[in-house]
């Protein structure tokens, strides 16, 4: 970044821009040095024209939701960090679908990229519209779970699953609207992650449902997920991506397991510490911020990890968590 251009850009957006901001106050983890730009979003309208005059002024930008699934480093990052709190959702109207003599009624619901997804998850379930339902007590934003295809497993769900369509503003500073096939999800994954589109908006295709029964679902779900997760620590969520199935046969894990948390559990290293960073006692895919965790703490418990399943599985453990900045 030349000072020059840091300069104009901020002259750009007088009073909104911090400098130095610590960014262990914006993630779960509450781990992270200083941005050397800093900018809250609080509209779409916001939000692309930031991104449009970084650009302009080549300052590197990272968009920041939740603040989960990431890990920044302890040097903190280097050019602009934007917190997207965007925060509309509307509904964009309902119509029929006839599927094997069946009528659904589909809702479709649009909202932005900054919403946080707990919020937006009770709003389905007020208006009695399935289909993420299952997702309740999911952190981050709905952008940040657009870009990781976010998933639940009691019951199975992910949250590409029910996306209709979505507004992108692309790398060429144009905003489009894709069908959900543009994304390519997967298993973690979505084509966002390597083509530097940033989402804006979502448009969910939801089934009209009882409210009632979808509330049933919710609720068991995060019984579900505070009974088997670990619950008011600071941690990233889930370390590592549990293995597929053709890697459960081909290494003869023990009862064909897929589950990346069972390996590290059974590699002896549940409830190891390195400084202030744990592998938590309740679920050894998670590593947990004891109070004073370093960037640094949480890479050489997440090395060692690896490291031990390797040795004693023979899988490579691939992390779930985005490293973001410098270590």
């Amino acid at each position: 970044m030349k000072d020059f251009n840091v300069k104009k850009f901020i002259q750009e957006f007088p009073d909104r821009i911090k400098l130095d901001e610590p960014m262990s106050r914006y993630t779960t983890f509450k781990i992270g040095g200083p941005a050397d730009l800093f900018y809250e979003a609080r509209t779409t309208g916001e939000f692309i024209d930031v991104v449009q005059v970084a650009r302009k002024f080549s300052i590197p930008t990272f968009i920041l939701g939740g603040g989960t699934n990431i890990l920044i480093g302890d040097k903190g990052v280097r050019g602009l960090v934007i917190k997207n709190n965007t925060s509309r959702i509307a509904m964009r109207g309902v119509k029929g679908e006839r599927k094997g003599g069946t009528l659904k009624r589909l809702a479709y619901v649009e909202v932005d990229s900054g919403v946080i997804f707990n919020k937006f998850v009770r709003y389905t379930v007020e208006e009695g519209l399935a289909g993420i339902e299952m997702h309740l007590g999911l952190p981050g934003t709905v952008g940040g779970a657009v870009y990781m295809n976010s998933k639940w497993t009691h019951p199975e769900g992910y949250v590409g699953d029910v996306i209709h369509q979505a507004e992108i503003f692309t790398p060429h500073n144009t905003l489009e609207l894709v069908p959900r096939s543009y994304f390519q999800f997967g298993y973690d994954t979505s084509s966002i992650q390597t083509s530097g589109d940033i989402v804006t908006k979502v448009i969910f295709a939801l089934v009209v449902d009882e409210k009632k029964h979808l509330w049933d679902i919710a609720n068991r779900s995060i019984a579900y997920r505070r009974e088997t997760q670990p619950q008011g620590i600071m941690s990233a969520g889930c370390t590592f991506q549990n293995v597929s199935k053709a890697e459960a046969l081909s290494h003869s894990l023990p009862n064909q397991t897929t589950s990346a948390g069972f390996l590290v559990d059974h590699a002896g290293l549940k409830g190891v510490a390195i400084g202030g960073a744990q592998i938590s006692p309740v679920h050894a895919n998670f590593i947990i911020n004891t109070g004073r965790a370093t960037a640094s703490d949480v890479v050489q418990l997440i090395d060692r990890a690896r490291s031990q399943v390797k040795k004693q599985f023979g899988v490579i453990l691939k992390e779930e968590i985005l490293r973001v900045g410098e270590f």
